[in-house]
């Protein structure tokens, strides 16, 4: 008999492997399993696996990416060397292990990435997806999608109708706002069913996720007990 994994990240965990899609850093406890400029793969001794996709960095060619979606929409940046890269690693990854035991997460256009490349994971994160002004209207979302956004992020701000969790960032810096360090605490996100209760990190005092406990779609949100 098959032994469930286990899915769904806690915040600082999640915060460490978007941080690590851009400066190639490693996050304790993982083992790094795939290691590019625009994806990295991170196994744990559980079997659960990460598969974490870089938003924009600085550069023409990848703003370029943006502009595309921005301009033509989804089906125009499927046709961006970008999305092929992503959607072929994904694949790959997704033949050498499980698609039960997979996560996929990303920022920015790495969330935008996670969201639309096709994949077989058991779930997919996605922390402050670029958007387009269509999609307050017209925003068709993948059942194991779980969407976070903070409250005044300007990338996001045309999903503002339908994610599962709402950050009350109160740094008003529109670059704070979009920043994966929103996801500071040990809010448990993804599919908490089956969290695997990453083990939290040693800090100094308590730091927790502000959030809007009264909107709607952060009613059900629970913390969930470490399996171990």
């Amino acid at each position: 008999m098959r032994k469930i994994k286990g899915s769904g990240l806690k915040a600082n965990t999640l915060k460490s492997m978007l941080k690590s899609t851009y400066d190639r850093s490693q996050v304790e406890g993982w083992n790094k399993v795939m290691d590019t400029p625009e994806l990295s793969a991170f196994e744990h001794p559980s079997g659960q696996v990460v598969i974490a996709i870089r938003g924009t960095e600085g550069t023409l060619k990848d703003w370029s990416n943006n502009a595309v979606f921005g301009i033509g929409g989804e089906m125009a940046y499927k046709l961006t060397p970008r999305y092929r890269r992503a959607k072929e690693r994904v694949a790959e990854l997704e033949k050498r292990y499980n698609p039960e035991d997979i996560t996929l997460i990303g920022h920015s256009q790495g969330a935008l990435l996670a969201e639309t490349v096709p994949t077989k994971a058991r779930e997919i994160i996605s922390l402050n997806s670029a958007s387009r002004p269509q999609d307050m209207f017209y925003n068709k979302k993948k059942k194991n999608l779980y969407r976070i956004r903070a409250k005044l992020d300007p990338v996001s701000m045309f999903n503002i109708s339908n994610p599962e969790y709402t950050i009350n960032e109160k740094n008003l810096n529109p670059l704070a706002q979009h920043s994966y360090e929103v996801l500071e605490g040990q809010k448990v996100y993804g599919d908490a069913k089956y969290a695997n209760g990453i083990r939290q990190a040693k800090r100094a005092g308590s730091i927790t996720v502000r959030s809007y406990p009264e909107r709607k779609e952060n009613q059900f949100v629970q913390e969930v007990k470490p399996m171990f």
